[in-house]
């Protein structure tokens, strides 16, 4: 499972072994799925970013991102980075989730993607607040293999109300003033 806090930051290199940035962000397309990265350089003179599709992305380790070459680098106008984790003009980070009922689960700080199934969301991990997070654990939200009933709009992520009965408590988790 790839979560998106522990791509962030990392190395991106060249096949050749040359470094060309570090992922800044990662970019969604209009159905909300992994469709990018956004390279911590940006175009000097400009309001741009490096932009790196995900079709050219080799390998993604722990350690490092490999892409296959310089050429795969486009540049994308800040106004045109659209969705993303938190750079874009629509943000997942933070971003709120309720029931369709009205009830409030928590708020996004991380995403979930299946190595194997590649692009698609898969869960959430969602805050009720830092001291929530340090007495409880944050809480993460699974979806189901086709989750046609949950809504991704500007400003909030709806979910069916049968949703909050899968939540789990993430204990390994919680924050602490060590690791923040």
């Amino acid at each position: 499972m790839i979560q998106i806090q522990q791509v962030l930051g990392l190395p991106v290199l060249l096949q050749s072994g040359r470094r060309v940035g570090r992922v800044k962000d990662i970019r969604f397309d209009e159905f909300w799925s992994l469709s990018g990265v956004v390279l911590d350089h940006r175009v000097w003179l400009r309001k741009a970013y490096k932009v790196v599709h995900w079709n050219d992305v080799v390998s993604c380790g722990p350690d490092v991102m490999f892409i296959r070459d310089q050429a795969e680098i486009t540049i994308v106008d800040k106004k045109r980075l659209l969705r993303t984790y938190h750079t874009g003009v629509i943000q997942l980070k933070d971003m709120p989730v309720y029931t369709k009922e009205g009830l409030r689960l928590g708020d996004i700080t991380d995403v979930y993607f299946k190595e194997t199934a590649g692009k698609q969301i898969i869960g959430y991990e969602l805050t009720d607040g830092f001291l929530a997070d340090v007495m409880e654990g944050r809480k993460r939200l699974f979806l189901p293999e086709q989750p046609e009933n949950v809504v991704i709009g500007e400003n909030a992520l709806i979910v069916p109300a049968s949703y909050e009965r899968v939540l789990e408590r993430d204990q390994t988790r919680k924050v602490t003033g060590e690791d923040g």
